[in-house]
């Protein structure tokens, strides 16, 4: 009588087994990108409407101050000029707290490592995630930088709080942690736009003075 040979149950897996395996984490790389994509996309929209409204909170300041904003009038004509130069972005913002009644619109949805202000009395920095330009004017509305996204990098190295001063010649680019190489700018005619790396070094070359100094929180 003929005995079968005994029969190999530690058998690796035949290509075709690879095959369907590859096939379902390709299916499923699939189905999670969109979902990731459209989270990104979402925040980045809240991102955009809070910054729009913040920028329309400083425009109204500025109509009712002879076109005027904060940082740009001496304290003892009620603005903020006089802690400009003190490395703090948040006095600023008080300021307007009259025309943005919500302070948590102050910090984008990215910014984790941040809290949100729940009111003006006790905002500082640390609830804030947008710079502010002191030397923005009204007289280029949609060319000069207003605010913008905190996450910048010059020369490849992060830009700390407090007062930088921008030139024509830097290098400035967006950190990709936040927005993916991107970053949110606004503008005194009220539009926000998005930009990259690239567009963000021609809208500085653009600014109307060669020398910008930001607040950052």
């Amino acid at each position: 009588m003929k005995i079968p040979a005994p029969q190999n149950h530690n058998r690796g897996i035949t290509l075709l087994e690879a095959l369907v395996v590859l096939f379902v984490i390709a299916i499923l790389a699939v189905m999670v990108m969109p979902a990731n994509h459209m989270h990104t996309k979402a925040t980045l929209v809240v991102c955009m409407s809070r910054l729009k409204e913040t920028g329309y909170g400083l425009l109204m300041y500025a109509e009712d101050n002879h076109e005027t904003f904060p940082m740009q009038m001496p304290v003892s004509q009620g603005g903020t000029m006089d802690f400009n130069y003190y490395g703090h972005t948040f006095p600023q913002f008080q300021k307007i707290q009259k025309y943005l009644t919500n302070p948590g619109l102050l910090l984008c949805p990215v910014d984790k490592s941040r809290p949100a202000a729940t009111n003006y009395a006790s905002l500082n920095d640390g609830n804030i995630s947008y710079f502010l330009n002191l030397n923005v004017s009204t007289n280029h509305p949609a060319q000069t930088i207003l605010a913008g996204d905190r996450y910048l990098l010059a020369n490849g190295e992060p830009v700390g709080p407090g007062l930088f001063i921008v030139i024509s010649n830097v290098g400035l680019s967006w950190s990709p942690q936040y927005h993916h190489n991107k970053g949110l700018l606004a503008f005194p005619d009220g539009h926000v736009e998005i930009s990259t790396s690239n567009n963000l070094h021609a809208t500085i070359q653009k600014q109307p003075q060669s020398t910008n100094h930001f607040s950052i929180p």
